[in-house]
């Protein structure tokens, strides 16, 4: 079995990493606020970032399809890629672009981490863990329970799916639907702020929290079953 920290010893790190997080931002705004001060600065560069972003589409789904495989948090990128491609392009065909790009990142993450990263990764960062073998039915639940479970980061979870010798098409079926469902709520969330659709708006954060919900109830259910 694997060494694990004691629960108490596991929290004051998680706590001290969060910590630690929050005064380094907090710094960096500062830091950045302190150099421009003025606000109309900032509503010139968000109104030139906007403009720039709008005329060139191409480079919003390069930044989509790659950035959240690094660390990028992935839903502020969807909400942006909704603003910014949503009155172009139409809120389906924007959706569209965004659960293909979406899928396209998981993928390459996910081949990367099956394949040359997969020894490395296994040797280094989780070289005291035993990683046991799954059927392909066992690996479809865990992966599915990995891509509900709230506060999992997007690329972690691309990353332990990859690990885990889980097959491509297994993979696919445990990551698209789930992915593709938040991808189309934080675009139209995005999409329907910027262009003034208030009740839209309300519609697709409440479709984001029915997912959420949902997720965890299945969560608890596949858990239980797998338990």
């Amino acid at each position: 079995m694997p060494n694990k920290p004691e629960p108490s010893k596991r929290l004051i790190r998680l706590i001290l990493l969060l910590l630690v997080s929050a005064l380094i931002s907090a710094a960096a705004v500062y830091y950045i606020w302190s150099a421009h001060p003025d606000l109309e600065y900032w509503k010139t560069l968000i109104s030139n970032g906007y403009t720039y972003l709008e005329t060139h589409p191409i480079l919003l789904i390069l930044v989509l399809t790659t950035l959240p495989g690094i660390g990028c948090p992935l839903s502020p990128l969807l909400i942006i890629f909704g603003i910014a491609m949503g009155p172009r392009f139409g809120l389906p065909a924007t959706c569209a672009m965004g659960i293909a790009a979406t899928s396209f990142c998981s993928i390459w993450t996910y081949a990367l981490a099956s394949g040359p990263l997969r020894v490395f990764l296994k040797t280094h960062l989780l070289k005291k863990w035993d990683i046991p073998e799954f059927s392909d039915s066992s690996a479809l639940r865990l992966g599915i329970i990995i891509r509900i479970t709230p506060g999992i980061p997007y690329p972690v979870q691309n990353l332990a799916l990859g690990v885990m010798g889980m097959r491509f098409k297994t993979y696919l079926l445990a990551s698209l639907p789930a992915q593709s469902l938040y991808t189309i709520g934080f675009i139209v969330t995005g999409g329907a702020i910027f262009e003034g659709r208030a009740g839209l708006a309300i519609t697709a954060v409440l479709f984001i929290i029915v997912i959420i919900l949902v997720a965890r109830m299945l969560n608890k259910r596949i858990t239980s079953h797998v338990g």
